[in-house]
């Protein structure tokens, strides 16, 4: 539900009532009022109509400066559009338009800032203000009068318009002619859009002007379609912060892709570790079946990697040969390396059911990195301990083992 709020010259503070609707998301009326902000229905989100009578727009030549320092100085641009002090006005800058000029539009600063701070404390999420002098779609080279009987407004460009002052039946507002003398272009067709409220009867002859106006459909702000790009008052300074729900439509595309990745990264990842799981399980059971072949079928198989090891250990002793994890073996693997090291580098071995301790103190820890290469790249299988500082060195125990893998 979108809540339509139509501020008017009248307004002044919280308690002022103002005419409002509520509508649905395709536009339809469900109820309208003419109530206090704190009496109005609650919606997911708020526009501000601000009346032509509370704006001035102007065409001026922007200076050469990038748009991010327009917000300090477009107030001093305006200046001499208006009476007030620059730090007064609240400027918006709207389209290039031609020879290079471009609209802005002025409101009270304090006005604007008294609307948002009232909708704030009303609980009214008041996301956009618009200019209702740029709410009517405008057809080419035509300028349109919205009429109520005795004044109104005209939109004349993309983001051009202007408040028309009081006029009769005969004679057209003073604007409107001023406008048509310094129109360049001027416009083909001139149409007036009677408001909701006037009647046929309302509708001004105004035989002086050089084009003889049209009528077109009747105007109702309530009901008129705002379009995204409809400029948007609340600028700069008084621009509302923005929520996580404006920024999702533009994250969803970046989410989706990111998901996608994600997805396919943790499916092709369990695929290839169910393989690789399955890959193993027929390795296990291969090897259980030649340590049953090999030792009898009758054999209790608990880890057939390490029994096959441990039974051919046994068939090469009792043959009388040695084996690669015997202490003998292991030494004559390692000496080589151990060998090359400084003398009282080695402090003590021990050696228990194939497996090589030996205690090391060395310079420092880069030391026994190196070594652990050295004796790695000999085939052994290494652990490393603890490396303890001793002050005057490290301290360390190797666990040397058969079969290369560390």
């Amino acid at each position: 539900m979108k809540l339509r709020i139509y501020f008017s010259a009248s307004w002044h503070d919280s308690a002022s009532p103002c005419p409002w609707v509520l509508c649905d998301d395709v536009g339809v009326v469900m109820q309208s009022g003419h109530s206090s902000l704190a009496s109005l229905p609650k919606a997911d989100e708020a526009i501000a109509i601000i009346s032509s009578t509370r704006l001035m727009c102007v065409n001026v030549k922007m200076p050469a400066q990038s748009r991010r320092r327009w917000e300090s100085a477009l107030p001093f641009i305006a200046e001499e559009y208006t009476l007030t002090d620059p730090e007064e006005n609240h400027v918006v800058p709207g389209v290039v338009q031609n020879q290079g000029q471009r609209s802005l539009f002025i409101v009270d600063k304090q006005w604007l800032q008294n609307i948002s701070l009232a909708c704030q404390t009303a609980g009214i999420n008041l996301r956009r203000a618009v200019p209702e002098m740029l709410m009517p779609t405008l057809p080419p080279e035509t300028w349109l009068i919205i009429w109520d009987g005795n004044t109104g407004f005209m939109r004349t460009g993309l983001t051009c318009g202007i408040a028309l002052d009081q006029s009769d039946m005969f004679n057209p507002p003073m604007s409107l002619t001023l406008s048509l003398k310094t129109a360049n272009p001027p416009p083909k067709i001139i149409q007036i859009r009677l408001t909701a409220e006037a009647t046929v009867h309302d509708l001004p002859q105004w035989p002086g002007l050089p084009i003889t106006p049209s009528l077109g459909q009747k105007w109702d702000w309530r009901t008129a379609p705002i379009s995204d790009n409809t400029l948007n008052l609340l600028w700069g300074a008084l621009a509302p912060k923005t929520k996580l729900h404006e920024w999702l439509p533009k994250l969803r595309p970046v989410a989706l892709i990111l998901f996608a990745v994600i997805l396919i990264e943790t499916v092709g990842t369990n695929i290839e570790w169910g393989l690789l799981n399955h890959q193993k399980t027929i390795v296990t059971q291969e090897m259980g079946r030649i340590f049953r072949k090999t030792f009898g079928e009758s054999s209790v198989i608990v880890n057939p990697s390490l029994q096959m090891q441990r039974n051919i250990a046994v068939l090469r002793h009792t043959a009388g040969l040695p084996d690669e994890a015997d202490f003998l073996a292991l030494l004559d693997q390692a000496s080589g390396t151990l060998s090359t090291l400084p003398g009282g580098s080695i402090s003590a071995m021990h050696y228990e059911s194939g497996r090589l301790d030996v205690d090391l103190k060395l310079h420092n820890e880069q030391e026994v990195i190196k070594l652990r290469e050295r004796l790695l790249g000999k085939g052994l299988s290494i652990r490393t301990g603890d490396i303890r500082n001793t002050g005057n060195g490290v301290e360390t125990r190797l666990t040397l083992q058969a079969g290369g893998v560390s």
